[in-house]
């Protein structure tokens, strides 16, 4: 069996070019490491890291599981990204759901549907009051648009219910 190091073309040669062998493995060693790294990065990024995906997408629930919010936890400056929010009531009334925290900081509300019965701008946020079906369920669709760069923590509060506590990123 014969030996790597003793082949030939891995000596140092001075004709026709000047070569240093060694540092030309540690060079290559260092393209591998790099090729290993990209095709992380890319499949990362197929499984959802920098933005929509397996890794980015959320599904949480109060712990009474009046709440859910499904949303997505990594976000792109500029993009879009949807987010539901469903909450269960007293049926045929209306339910009043408040977004508080970081969220109106690093987001713009891009749409909202269905239209809620009324909203208001507060001090912490923002609430809505959402129609409740036969069933006393309502879901709120609601697109948004990344503005700020770094962690947003915010929190979607029912009253008489546990707040769900979210936490998103935004990727410049």
């Amino acid at each position: 069996m014969n030996d790597d190091a003793e082949h030939p073309d891995l000596h140092s040669r001075q004709y026709p070019v000047r070569e240093d062998m060694a540092y030309q493995l540690n060079v290559w060693r260092f393209e591998r490491c790099g090729w290993y790294l990209l095709v992380i990065l890319v499949v990362l990024g197929l499984l959802g890291l920098f933005s929509r995906g397996l890794l980015s997408t959320r599904d949480i629930r109060s712990e009474d599981g009046r709440v859910r919010v499904q949303y997505e936890m990594f976000h792109r400056n500029g993009s879009t990204n949807p987010m539901k929010i469903s909450v269960s009531g007293v049926p045929e009334s209306t339910v009043e759901l408040e977004l508080t925290g970081e969220i109106m900081e690093g987001f713009s509300i891009e749409t909202l549907q269905p239209e809620p019965v009324r909203a208001r701008s507060s001090a912490q946020g923002i609430r809505f009051w959402v129609q409740t079906d036969t069933q006393g369920q309502a879901a709120l669709f609601i697109t948004l648009r990344g503005d700020g760069l770094g962690v947003f923590h915010s929190r979607i509060v029912l009253p008489g219910s546990n707040d769900v506590k979210l936490a998103q990123f935004i990727f410049p």
